[in-house]
């Protein structure tokens, strides 16, 4: 068998696109789902660059990534992008989804641990595309990763998901000025706010599915959403979660 469906963290954008392009070969076929619109990606892409500005060996690796390498132009052709504003267009692009030989997978001696990693489908930014949405839940990210899981199986692609912590926070920050005045009057519970936004796996959802855009980690705000469960909880029933400072198992 190939390697099971992976979480791998932590992330921030422009290190997840370069580690597609250091893991990527010839023989491999990889799709990179963007849960997000094209401008949105490129405008949390520039955040991130800009935000580590001050981080000289961050940046310097952001400038090798950007460079057009012979390296670079000749992996980047096996990685195909699509952007998948909602979810509903993400279950369907999942439900179509195909793929097609590498050029020279038909060159390679295929053991059937090569034929089950000859395709890769990474989907970037699952958790901040739900975060907005209705199916912040454990019913409808249970829905995803399924669908995801179903997909990679059909396919016969290896599946890894990726949750940059850069996007996270947007749709967290959407909401910080309506509830200001709360969050300032709640300033025991500011450090315990900010700690969950930085590791979007350890937030909790309700169960089922909620009319409200955002579903927060404080103890007022699960008073009304009903029994709750962690994020990564959710996410453990179809992956298992890697560490990339870890050795792989």
């Amino acid at each position: 068998m190939g390697a099971p469906p992976t979480v791998i963290y932590p992330f921030t954008l422009p290190s997840l696109l370069q580690h597609i392009l250091t893991t990527q070969t010839d023989t491999l076929c990889t799709t990179l789902i963007v849960c997000s619109s094209r401008d949105a990606f490129l405008q949390t892409l520039v955040s991130a660059v800009q935000h580590q500005e001050g981080q000289e060996q961050t940046r310097d690796k952001l400038l090798q990534l950007a460079t057009p390498t012979l390296h670079h132009l000749f992996t980047a052709r096996h990685v195909k992008v699509t952007f998948c504003a909602s979810v509903q267009t993400l279950l369907a692009y999942l439900a179509s989804l195909k793929f097609s030989a590498a050029p020279n997978a038909g060159k390679v001696a295929r053991s059937e641990r090569e034929a089950n990693t000859s395709a890769r489908i990474v989907l970037a930014n699952p958790l901040s595309l739900h975060a907005t949405a209705p199916s912040f839940s454990a019913q409808g990210l249970s829905r995803t990763f399924a669908a995801a899981v179903e997909t990679s199986l059909r396919v016969d692609a290896q599946l890894v998901l990726a949750e940059s912590q850069g996007a996270w926070m947007q749709p967290i920050l959407l909401h910080e000025s309506e509830n200001a005045e709360n969050d300032h009057d709640e300033s025991g519970e500011g450090g315990g706010r900010e700690s969950s936004v930085l590791d979007p796996w350890e937030q909790h959802v309700s169960i089922l599915n909620v009319s409200a855009k955002k579903f927060g980690s404080g103890t007022n705000d699960r008073a009304w959403a009903g029994r709750t469960v962690k994020v990564k909880r959710i996410a453990a029933r179809w992956f298992r979660f890697h560490k990339l400072d870890e050795p792989e198992p």
